[in-house]
């Protein structure tokens, strides 16, 4: 017997849950309860750019149910970012400003769903809108709002990356097509 016998790439091999999953018997981690579980949601923004200048979440916390109520002030204020950028811009939750719909501002934790989804609807947030981009040329225009102080032209990181030899490839190649694209990205 060689290594190559041995290897699995670029063989087929039955999928050992693939029955289970087309016949709804698959278990996935919502199928499962434990004995003190508590149930989480995350209260997230409803602004593209704003200041987040107070956040009332007594009443939540107040809730028969309701374990516990976190916001930035009680997570570390380390810095991380994407593997792809490089970049360390980002909280576990804001603190000063969110910078993007959906930026996560506060977390309840509760003894059940219903619970948790109320308390999250009993905090407030008071906002104050900041003018926020919507495109990439947007946000490099010099009248652009800065959306992260340390970004320069609120690029938070740029990466060139070069395979094999470009200016041969062009060369040798029967068409050359220039364009733009927007990746959503």
């Amino acid at each position: 017997m060689t290594v190559n016998d041995l290897s699995i790439i670029s063989k087929r091999y039955p999928r050992i849950d693939a029955k289970d999953k087309v016949t709804g018997k698959a278990k996935y981690i919502d199928d499962y309860r434990f004995s003190g579980m508590l149930y989480g949601r995350i209260l997230r923004s409803p602004y593209p750019h704003a200041r987040v200048l107070k956040i009332d979440f007594s009443r939540a916390q107040r809730m028969t149910g309701v374990r516990a109520v976190v916001t930035a002030q009680d997570t570390p204020k380390k810095k991380y970012g994407s593997y792809r950028s490089g970049a360390k811009d980002e909280l576990i939750f804001a603190s000063d400003r969110v910078r993007y719909v959906g930026d996560e501002v506060a977390a309840v934790a509760a003894i059940d769903e219903d619970i948790a989804r109320e308390a999250l609807s009993l905090i407030r947030v008071e906002y104050e809108e900041l003018p926020a981009v919507f495109s990439v040329r947007d946000a490099r225009s010099p009248r652009a709002p800065r959306i992260h102080d340390e970004a320069e032209e609120n690029v938070a990181s740029h990466t060139i990356t070069v395979r094999g030899d470009p200016v041969q490839g062009f060369r040798a190649a029967d068409i050359v097509l220039e364009e733009e694209f927007d990746t959503g990205l």
